[in-house]
């Protein structure tokens, strides 16, 4: 399909609309940067906006708006919610010791969040995964006892600081090498999937939308 030679207007709008948008951000690989700076807002702005929508169709009306006016009385933790929301938001006119409350609750909150899910997101299906079990393939037994050992130095080579002997030295810095590695080839994998969308954007250029080899 070829919408440079028309199908539905709608199709052909947005397929237009998609290619100038591409031409826009690779323009900034070669130098034009105002128009890919606008470009950014734009999509900053729209992200904001779905945000903003998502989170009053989602979690504002169906958490907070309908229970509170289903049971006022019922809901005690969400008028505490509600009065940690309008201290922030009216933090620059209130006291400093009242308007760090509800900052601190959520720096704190935030922070637990990301460490709980560390903890059971990562490092604890990490130890799973490197648990040598009994009954398992050469294969499977070889891949777990490595996994055990690379998470182990890996975990070693944050020691920072302490006496320690020329073993767990030795250890901490293969876990240190070992980690350098793997962020080497999470930033290949990183470089090798923007590349893939950058083909992609071209073949969109020439295709959808000049209709080159098609």
């Amino acid at each position: 399909m070829s919408d440079f030679f028309g199908t539905t207007t709608a199709d052909t709008i947005a397929t237009w609309i998609a290619a100038i948008v591409t031409l826009i951000v690779l323009g900034a690989l070669i130098g034009e940067r105002r128009v890919f700076g606008w470009s950014q807002h734009l999509l900053a702005g729209l992200a904001t906006g779905f945000l903003a929508l998502i989170a009053l169709t989602e979690v504002i009306g169906p958490r907070l708006v309908q229970p509170l006016a289903a049971d006022p009385t019922g809901r005690p933790e969400l008028w505490a919610g509600v009065a940690l929301v309008a201290t922030a938001a009216g933090a620059p006119w209130l006291p400093r010791q009242l308007s760090m409350i509800p900052a601190s609750i959520a720096i704190g909150a935030l922070a637990a969040f990301a460490l709980g899910g560390a903890v059971i997101g990562t490092l604890l299906p990490q130890i799973d995964a490197s648990i040598v079990r009994q009954g398992g393939s050469l294969g499977t037994t070889v891949a777990g006892a490595s996994a055990a050992v690379v998470t182990a130095l890996v975990l070693i080579g944050f020691l920072h600081g302490r006496p320690r002997g020329r073993l767990v030295t030795t250890a901490a810095a293969t876990g240190r090498w070992l980690l350098i590695g793997g962020l080497g080839g999470w930033l290949g994998f990183l470089i090798v999937s923007r590349l893939i969308l950058l083909v992609d954007r071209i073949a969109f250029l020439l295709g959808d939308w000049l209709g080159l080899g098609r």
